[in-house]
């Protein structure tokens, strides 16, 4: 689960960031023409700057972000954005080398270098005074999460309870995402609306469902009155989904979230292999099992229950499994 507009920023900035990073990427004598917006903002850049002043802010920010990456993830972004490598060697060249020392082909090496350059969307969203906060109010926050989530057969149904605090007066709608991972065999069809289901049982109506990405739905939560600063209100929907082939479950808030109470119901024919928890990690990672992680275990009845406290926005917190077999 993720907000919306957290999503969007990121995928914008992940946008700009692709685009810095084709032909000479770093090392591109017009660069500064090809600085979007958001990443301006990112990198502090003035309307006043030199070239030079932007370049040189481009190539810093972009260096230090690179530096927050996992270990593993920080020789591929060099290489993507064009650090250390010889003058003149393009994009599709860079790509190449990647795949010749990691033995595998370009197209492999495209998704792993658009994986990289989100993992630095991400990065660049979390860092405090930067994209998140940057000209902005949040207008409303997360008091308390609960989540229940019962798997069964190929589908789940999930049962939210979100408490918001507004920060605003005359707030009116609260805008939402659930975000669905990309189907684990190829092939498979992508998420649809038609394969979720959507329904408030107490604390307002949703309406506007739609397809932002081609994994995630945004839909927009209307509280039965407008709230003032300071005001709690309360939302309990449901959420039944068709196909749940991501052996994973997170929160990503946009917004902080002072707490999130996660139950998670397996099929007892079916308990997973093996179970861990997932906290704080870029949403890219989530996915992956190999990450050492703190390990869970269902009880008797094939549930397990894990909380988390001061969630920090566009991290994920959850839990992860391996499915039997």
């Amino acid at each position: 689960m993720d907000q919306v507009a957290a999503g969007t920023k990121i995928d914008e900035l992940s946008a700009e960031l692709k685009a810095l990073r084709k032909g000479l990427g770093i090392q591109a004598p017009n660069l500064p023409l090809h600085v979007g917006a958001l990443l301006r903002q990112v990198c502090g850049i003035q309307d006043d700057d030199s070239p030079g002043t932007v370049r040189d802010k481009v190539a810093e920010t972009v260096r230090s972000l690179i530096k927050r990456l996992p270990e593993s993830q920080r020789e591929v972004a060099r290489l993507v954005f064009g650090f250390g490598t010889p003058a003149g060697q393009r994009y599709t060249d860079r790509l190449t080398q990647l795949g010749t020392g990691a033995d595998r082909n370009v197209r492999t090496m495209q998704r792993r270098a658009d994986d990289v350059v989100y993992l630095i969307a991400e990065t660049a969203y979390a860092a405090p005074g930067r994209l998140t906060h940057a000209g902005r109010k949040d207008p409303w926050h997360t008091s308390a999460l609960a989540v229940r989530l019962t798997l069964g057969g190929t589908g789940a149904e999930v049962f939210e309870t979100r408490r918001i605090i507004s920060h605003v007066d005359g707030l009116e709608e609260i805008e939402h995402s659930v975000s669905l991972a990309r189907p684990l065999q190829p092939g498979q069809p992508l998420p649809t609306l038609e394969g979720l289901g959507i329904d408030v049982v107490a604390g307002g109506e949703v309406h506007s469902e739609r397809m932002v990405s081609s994994t995630r739905v945004a839909f927009r939560l209307r509280p039965p009155h407008p709230l003032d600063t300071g005001d709690q209100h309360e939302f309990f929907f449901r959420i039944r989904v068709d196909e749940f082939p991501s052996p994973f479950y997170c929160c990503t808030p946009e917004y902080p979230c002072e707490s999130f109470d996660l139950n998670v119901r397996f099929d007892r024919r079916r308990l997973p292999a093996r179970l861990w928890r997932i906290d704080g990690e870029f949403s890219k990672d989530a996915e992956d099992p190999l990450a050492p992680r703190k390990p869970l275990w269902p009880d008797t009845v094939g549930e397990v229950h894990t909380s988390f406290h001061d969630l920090e926005p566009a991290r994920s917190y959850g839990l992860g499994w391996q499915p039997a077999g």
